[in-house]
Order: C-alpha cells, then structure tokens, then sequence
C-alpha cells in the first residue's frame, strides 16, 4: 500500500511480535531492479510481511555493505497465517526502491518467493490513489509537474482543457489520458480506456468480529477496542491492544475489561445467513467463551483477481482467458475471453449480487461469444459467494448452484 511507503520508518521502529521458531516457516527471496544503477555502500534494505490488523508478522533489516542486487532476504513467518510482503531500499534514510502488497498465502511450507522486482520511488506530493477495474493508480505531483503512476512507472502530465474536471495527457505519449473528476476518474493507456476509475479513500476500516446466540461483537479501530456483549446491554472500552501471533492465529489480550479475542485464519461462515469470513473468532470476556466470525468478507473477494475455470459446471473452452476482479468499493470488471466488461457488485448482510455489466463489442469466434453470454448470464444470477477448502472462489445461485468456479491469480 502506498500508506508502507510513506510511514515505514515509523512502523519498523517498533518491534515485530515475538514469535518462537516452533510453528514458523521461513520465507525467502531476493530484492532486484533493472536500472544499472549502484547501491553505496550504506544503503539499507527492510523487509516486512503483514497480516491482519496491520500486524508485523516478520521483518529483516540490514546494510548493503558494499553488495548490489540480486539481495537474498529470509524471515520466519507463524504457519498458517497468509499476508502482504513489502520491500524498500534505503539510501541516505530515504526509501528509494520499493516493491509492495505482494501476496503470501497461508500456509505451513516454507515459500521462496525468488526475484522481487523493485521500482525506483520518488514521492508524490498531493497524491490520490483510484481503482480503475484491475489497474491501480495515483496521481500527484513531482516538484512542480502532476504526474501518473501506473504500474511503477511515472507519466510527467500536462493538462488540458475540459469541460468539467481536470484532464491530463501524458508529455511523452498522449494515448496515455487521465480524467479526474472530484471522486471519479477516466483512464486511458493506449487505444482502449480502461475501465471507470474510483478514489481510494484510504482511512483504514475497523475490524470487527460479531457473534450470534448471545449477540455480541469486537471492533478494533486505530486507537481503541470496544466490546459489545449481551446483545448490546454491556459495552466495555478500552486502548488497542498489541496483536500478538502464534501458528494460525492472531490474539488481542485486553486484560484491563477481562477479554481476550482469538482470531483464526480459517473461513468461518456465518450462522444466519452462511456468509463468509476469512476468521474463526472466539472471545473470552469474564469466564465465557463465545464463538463467532471475524474480518470483512469482501477481503476474501477483493485478494487479488481470479480467473474463471468453471462456467456452470460445463467447463471452459481450453485457452480462454477469462477473469474477474472485485474493488473494495463495489466495481467488478474482467475478460470474458473475448470482451472486456465492467460493472457494479452488491455485497451485504444477506449475500452477493451483480449489476448489468458493460461489454466491450470486439467480435471472436462464435464458441467463444457463447461462452462470453453464459459468462455474463451466470453474473447476473449469482446471489452468494463462498471459498471452498482449496482457496476456489464459487458464485452460487438462488438453488444452492454453484454457477462460476474461480481461482486466484498468481
């Protein structure tokens, strides 16, 4: 997240969790970027994994002395417990490489991640962050020009005139647009635009957990917990607790309203309505223990995209390159194997809808639009979502039928 890069300094000043090596697996790779350029010889190199909560689960630290890329790096991570690897390197205290949200999965064996390409970072004065469908980008200013960053690489931008909002072109190539307009934006990189861009408002969400038969539920935000129990009759406050780690979990103590949350990575579904969460949790509050569901379940959607395998239990046809991405702010957008599409999803108490999508009109053989038809059609009935013991997304009917099978991209 870009939020890494610019308080780093002050997350590794603190100390990551103790963790014994029991119940721990090693993750291991080397840092590279592709610019001939030469680390002095204090550079410093940081490398971090966190997890849920915006916990520290492993961090390396050291100087180059001397040493240029490829940088080996090895951590001890707790089993069981997925995360977002990040990287920077360091030069005169100034992060000038960075590589982050690089996805790790649960799991018990160890992971060699191998080559983690960093890009050369120059800090965006005034920057805002905007999804457009499966691109990601910010928009600031370096010095004194505004400047796009797609991917790592930088756009110096001019600006044009518009009729409303601000619109961009980039000096080096001008198919390269930006359109802002206050929360919304319009992007293109080459002949077709990319889907509609959304502002990132990056305050962090609380976390909640919440329990059923009694009702009760934790929320954790930045600076306090709270504790709700009885169906709302007890409410107990106090500061955020450290997040401690084990194999598989996380444990916020809170010995001064005599509660304890265990958070386990494992789904949990919902009693009421069967949705999915990505944590078991159990809370200890003054000698019970109540059972529930912990995290946001559009993390389990929003994790990256997934390629589609299965369409309505027919398969696919071999080749296709079919994919769908979800935004945390409600846009979905992917291939169909032949068109590109964009749209809206509606994820709530009760479960998981589509709104129409938006196709583009490229023609391909007649198999593939069929295909591409039973794709969108299947879309538009999906009424819940769930993560089968392999890590498989499946989209699922109004019967109890699963309709679209997907797996996460690598």
């Amino acid at each position: 997240m870009v939020r890494f890069a610019l308080s780093l300094l002050l997350a590794l000043a603190l100390s990551a969790p103790a963790m014994a090596q029991e119940g721990a697996r090693k993750i291991t790779g080397s840092l590279v970027y592709l610019q001939k350029i030469a680390l002095p010889e204090g550079a410093e190199v940081i490398v971090e994994m966190r997890g849920a909560l915006d916990s520290i689960l492993a961090e390396q630290r050291f100087t180059t002395d001397g040493a240029q890329v490829p940088l080996g790096f090895e951590m001890a991570v707790p089993e069981g417990l997925s995360g977002q690897l990040n990287a920077a390197i360091r030069v005169d205290g100034k992060a000038m490489w960075i590589a982050r949200d690089i996805r790790v999965d649960a799991g018990s064996e160890d992971v060699d991640i191998g080559e983690v390409r960093l890009s050369q970072f120059t800090p965006l004065a005034f920057r805002s962050r905007f999804d457009c469908g499966e691109t990601t980008v910010e928009f600031g200013m370096i010095d004194d020009t505004p400047t796009l960053r797609v991917g790592g690489q930088d756009y110096a931008m001019k600006e044009m005139p518009a009729d409303d909002g601000s619109r961009f072109v980039a000096q080096s190539d001008e198919a390269v647009t930006f359109w802002s307009k206050g929360t919304e934006a319009e992007l293109t990189l080459g002949s077709e635009p990319e889907p509609a861009c959304a502002k990132v408002e990056e305050t962090p969400e609380p976390y909640t957990a919440v329990g059923n038969e009694p009702g009760w539920y934790v929320t954790i935000s930045e600076g306090e917990a709270e504790v709700v129990a009885d169906y709302g009759d007890l409410r107990l406050n106090t500061p955020r607790p450290e997040v401690e780690t084990e194999a598989g979990a996380y444990i916020l103590n809170m010995p001064d309203i005599n509660a304890r949350l265990r958070l386990e990575e494992r789904i949990c579904h919902d009693d009421a309505t069967g949705m999915p969460y990505p944590h078991h949790a159990a809370l200890a509050l003054d000698g019970q223990e109540l059972r529930g569901c912990g995290g946001d379940p559009v993390s389990l959607l929003t994790a990256g995209a997934w390629q589609i395998e299965d369409i309505g239990e027919l398969g696919i046809i071999d080749g296709s390159n079919i994919s769908i991405t979800f935004d945390p702010d409600g846009g979905a957008s992917g291939r169909t194997g032949c068109n590109r599409f964009t749209g809206v999803y509606m994820l709530d108490g009760e479960g998981l809808a589509f709104g129409q999508m938006g196709v583009t009109m490229m023609g391909c053989p007649e198999a593939m639009m069929t295909q591409e038809q039973r794709m969108l059609d299947a879309l538009q009935h999906v009424v819940r979502f769930d993560i089968d013991e392999t890590g498989a997304l499946l989209l699922i009917g109004p019967a109890g039928e699963t309709l679209l099978t997907a797996r996460r991209l690598a």
